[in-house]
């Protein structure tokens, strides 16, 4: 599955679906057919996890039997507290700047209809991020790493994946990304390195960001 992750995402594997002939003219605009090849990447990655790591995942569930009151408020909390965070270090830099992936998402939501968004971004793309990035990079490599310098290496590397192929990089673009990456990385080794609750923070996060995309960027000027 890492294998599969790494030529798909960053050695661009999933580009060669758009070439297919006939495959970018079959949609109406270029950003239907963009989402289109994530349909398809997500597609395959997320069986392939479920398949390998459903275990994995079912048993991580345990732990919101412990404090779940705690767990539970941390969900909507950790969101939060992320989002205010990320707005304090925005503010101090100053001129933030959205980043190419998060142009792309929003010219999706002009095109693709929400519930289809929704399965890609808040439902499959959030458990394949989080098997490669948590499960993978800080539950396994801390068998043989401190988990702690895991977590860095998993920060570090999910803020990254965010800007393959874009050609630029900005700092500001890359401050939610990273402070999203530090919350759920955390949460995730205090929750006894569980799936399951990884998964459902990062749910959370996409659900709310891409719901609150559709209800106000209709709204708002270009």
């Amino acid at each position: 599955m890492l294998a599969l992750y790494i030529a798909l995402f960053i050695f661009g594997a999933a580009q060669l679906i758009g070439m297919l002939p006939g495959f970018i003219e079959a949609f109406p605009t270029q950003e239907s057919a963009l989402f289109a090849v994530n349909l398809i990447v997500y597609v395959i990655m997320f069986t392939g996890v479920m398949i390998v790591a459903f275990d994995a995942l079912r048993r991580s569930f345990a732990t919101f039997k412990y404090y779940p009151w705690a767990k539970a408020l941390m969900i909507p909390g950790g969101w939060f507290g992320t989002l205010i965070i990320g707005a304090v270090l925005l503010m101090s830099m100053g001129n933030p700047v959205k980043s190419e992936n998060q142009l792309a998402i929003e010219g999706m939501t002009r095109s693709v209809p929400f519930i289809t968004m929704f399965v890609v971004t808040a439902i499959m793309g959030p458990l394949v991020e989080e098997y490669i990035f948590r499960h993978l990079l800080i539950g396994k490599l801390s068998r043989k790493l401190n988990v702690w310098v895991c977590v860095g290496i998993s920060a570090v590397l999910f803020t990254s994946l965010h800007f393959i192929g874009a050609g630029s990089f900005d700092l500001t673009s890359a401050i939610p990304y990273t402070t999203l990456g530090i919350m759920i990385s955390v949460a995730y080794v205090l929750t006894g390195k569980s799936l399951a609750y990884a998964y459902v923070l990062h749910f959370f996060n996409n659900a709310v960001a891409l719901s609150l995309s559709y209800l106000l960027l209709p709204f708002l000027p270009n």
